[in-house]
């Protein structure tokens, strides 16, 4: 043991009394970290000087003409891309920007057609033609500059989708609204036309009553042409009307199913983006315990607090979409369809009845199976409103242990409660996504299916009612002639009546089994809302809130645990490569033992770590001011990390010689491209994917990152134990295998020598 500190006395009276070698070791100490603080600085903020990278926008638009109205969505863009500095814009004529980009002036252009603003009007033709932009971009001049010009073309395409929607569902929201205010206007006309159709109904037996009579002479015939006269009007109006109110019912009806239907997806969306967040409370809730920093914990607890609320929202997102959906399936579920009743005489009339009556029993299954359908719903809202229950628990949990932690300090039973809460509501969040698409889904499907095959059946029937009442027109006409038709006449039109009647009557059933004055309220404010609003909400349905755990407030910061590692590491390298790894004997001729040679030169070169560390952490915590949740800590850690890496290069070396310095070089180019210092590993080939675990680099830059932007301590903790078996196993190969090694090394190394290949 005296010997080793004896060697590391030396090594050190040797360094502070020789001024070549204290230069040496000063240069050991300083260029490492030249190396990481110089690459962090030059990588402090990239993505927020982007204004730098210059696009050419070549507008070649021409304009066009819709409606009157000159069009120029070039001249548009241009003057939107003149107020944003997040690229370098350059308006230029398209030879120049040719130019510019094949002499690399510019990294990228952008090019608006001359027919561009024509294109775009094509949507209201039968032949619609895509506008496009013409993207090009010169990826030889640099690797990264493609991505972010990539990114720029998307965000204006997005920025022209939305302005295209929103006018477009604009105008269509607008048509829909002013259309049911129409209607809302006309509303007594068409009551006044389907209550005549009813009284024409009603009055039918007596018509029928007083053309008996005619043909018997036992009535007066002009009482029977005032009759007759009367209902003419009502008539004609009602042709007119009922093929109006056809119409319109269809379209309206398209339109409310269109919309409703979109919300099945959106309501899906919603409940994954719940799970997702349940997702990541319930990691860094698992990853906590009593000896999480009460700063962390605090932090932590209002980030669930946070989160909790957001998922409220969408909850209750959920919760009124799908009310929406069981609102409009009710209205038709509730509809009263009556049956006409029948007599034991049969007749033609009688059996039309019969028909009729069978299509409403029908339709009477089909509002059974809406009913079902709507129970299903509410099964789901019942479920949405638990969970809102329980987020509201949390909430409130939340707000009392941030509360109680500074004086309390950390509650362990609250933290297990609140994983029990969240773990019960992530299960039942689950459950519902597991079964939206495969129960849900079909269910709301199969209810628009029947609501469509109610309305159908409705329509056809409307339409069949219009096809006959020319001809009860036409029998009015011939009740205005009935003076001069002679007895056999009127017994030809007695013949025709009852089929007329039942016609009528079937027409007036059908208006009455959809004929509902709060069902038609509730269609007209449907359609008769904020078109502006419904547009804005059409060109972005879906809001992101952005929420960041563990963030870091540039990106100079996020590569600092990478770059800072790569220093240590490149530190020990060239300390092991400048500096002896042997030791000469004594004056005195002390002979030293292999293991104290290595303990012994191993101290002066941990002495060195320290100091390159210490460099390293400081220089980047006060001369670039990279962000650090816990500064103190990171600097013991760097040491740490350091010692470990010194450890390591040092024992390779000294065990294997040049042999070793290659090895260790070799891990190096390793460690850059398989430790995710840059890029996730995942997205690395499967080689760096296999070997990142059994990498120094993984868990020296890991636990940088858990120190540096908020500990998570089974991680940390992790990190250091793994480094530290690296460390240990190092020591001990080193010690039990000094000598032996070195007596093989050494025959190599002198044949190597003697060629002169090698410097001696």
């Amino acid at each position: 043991m005296k010997n080793i500190f004896r060697i590391y006395k030396r090594d050190i009276v040797t360094i502070a009394t020789n001024w070549a070698a204290l230069i040496m070791i000063i240069v050991l100490i300083i260029v490492p970290s030249l190396y990481s603080l110089i690459n962090i600085k030059a990588s402090w903020d990239p993505y927020g000087n982007t204004n730098g990278i210059k696009v050419a926008i070549i507008d070649e638009d021409k304009g066009t003409v819709f409606k009157e109205k000159d069009i120029n969505l070039g001249e548009e863009l241009v003057d939107k891309l003149k107020e944003n500095d997040k690229m370098g814009w350059t308006f230029v004529d398209k030879e120049t920007g040719k130019k510019g980009l094949l002499e690399e002036k510019y990294y990228a252009t952008i090019e608006i057609p001359e027919d561009f603003s024509k294109d775009l009007t094509t949507l209201v033709e039968k032949d619609v033609k895509k506008p496009k932009l013409i993207y090009t971009v010169n990826e030889k001049k640099n690797i990264i500059a493609p991505k972010m010009t990539d990114a720029g073309i998307k965000v204006l395409k997005e920025q022209l989708d939305n302005n295209i929607t929103r006018t477009i569902s604009g105008a269509m929201f607008r048509a829909c609204n002013e259309a049911g205010i129409d209607i809302q206007n006309n509303r007594e006309h068409l009551r006044r036309i389907i209550d005549g159709i009813y009284e024409l109904d009603e009055n039918m037996p007596e018509i029928k009553e007083l053309l008996y009579d005619s043909i018997e002479g036992t009535t007066n015939t002009s009482k029977l042409i005032k009759k007759s006269e009367e209902m003419i009007p009502v008539v004609n109006d009602s042709i007119d009307a009922t093929k109006e109110l056809i119409d319109s019912s269809q379209y309206y009806l398209d339109e409310i199913e269109g919309n409703l239907y979109d919300l099945s997806p959106l309501i899906g969306e919603e409940l994954v983006n719940g799970e997702n967040s349940l997702d990541v409370l319930g990691v860094t809730l698992a990853n906590f315990d009593e000896k999480v920093l009460p700063d962390a914990f605090r932090k932590t607890f209002i980030s669930l607090s946070d989160s909790s609320k957001n998922l409220q929202k969408i909850v209750k997102t959920a919760k009124y979409d799908l009310k929406t959906i069981k609102s409009n399936i009710d209205k038709i579920s509730d509809m009263e369809i009556k049956l006409k009743q029948t007599s034991e005489e049969k007749s033609e009339g009688e059996e039309l009845i019969k028909k009729d009556n069978k299509e409403l029993k029908y339709l009477h299954s089909i509002q059974k199976d809406l009913k079902s359908v709507s129970r299903k719903i509410s099964n789901v809202i019942d479920k949405l409103d638990l969970i809102y229950d329980r987020l509201d628990v949390v909430i409130d949990r939340a707000k009392e242990e941030v509360e109680k932690v500074d004086t309390d300090g950390i509650d362990v039973h609250a933290l297990t409660d609140t994983r029990k809460i969240l773990d019960d509501i992530h299960s039942l969040v689950v459950t519902l996504v597991d079964n939206y698409d495969s129960e849900l889904v079909p269910t709301i499907k199969d209810g628009f299916k029947s609501i469509r095959e109610i309305s159908d059946s409705g329509l056809v029937l409307l339409e069949q009612g219009k096809g006959i009442l020319p001809d009860v027109e036409n029998l009015l006409g011939d009740f205005t002639k009935i003076t001069d038709l002679s007895n056999e006449q009127l017994v030809k039109l007695q013949d025709k009546f009852p089929d007329i009647q039942d016609k009528v009557h079937k027409l007036a059933h059908k208006l009455k089994a959809v004929d509902d004055k709060e069902q038609i309220d509730e269609l007209l404010d449907m359609i008769t809302n904020n078109w502006d609003y419904q547009s804005m909400f059409m060109t972005s349905p879906v809001e992101i809130e952005d929420n960041r755990l563990f963030p870091w407030p540039n990106y100079g910061s996020t590569a600092t645990p990478f770059y800072s590692v790569l220093c240590l590491w490149v530190g020990g390298l060239l300390a092991s490569a400048l500096l002896s790894l042997e030791a000469h004997g004594f004056n005195d001729g002390t002979v030293i033992k292999p293991y104290e040679m290595y303990l012994g030169k191993l101290l002066m070169f941990l002495s060195l770590a320290l100091c390159q560390a210490l460099v390293a952490s400081l220089g980047a915590l006060f001369m670039l001011g990279s962000y650090s949740l816990h500064p103190i800590m990171y600097i013991f850690y760097s040491i740490f990390v350091s010692t470990v890496f010194m450890t390591m290069i040092y024992t390779a070396g000294s065990l294997l010689d040049d042999a070793g310095k290659a090895l260790i070089v070799v891990i190096l180019v390793l460690q850059i491209g398989g430790t995710g210092g840059n890029f996730p590993i995942e997205v690395t080939p499967v080689l760096f994917q296999k070997i990142y675990p059994y990498l120094p680099f993984t868990y020296a830059i890991s636990g940088m990152r858990q120190i540096m932007a908020g500990i998570v301590y089974p991680i940390l903790l992790r990190d250091i134990k793994i480094l530290s078996i690296f460390m240990v196993v190092s020591l001990i190969l080193g010690i039990s295998l000094k000598g032996t090694l070195n007596k093989n090394t050494a025959k190599l190394m002198g044949k190597l020598y003697e060629s002169g290949i090698l410097r001696h």
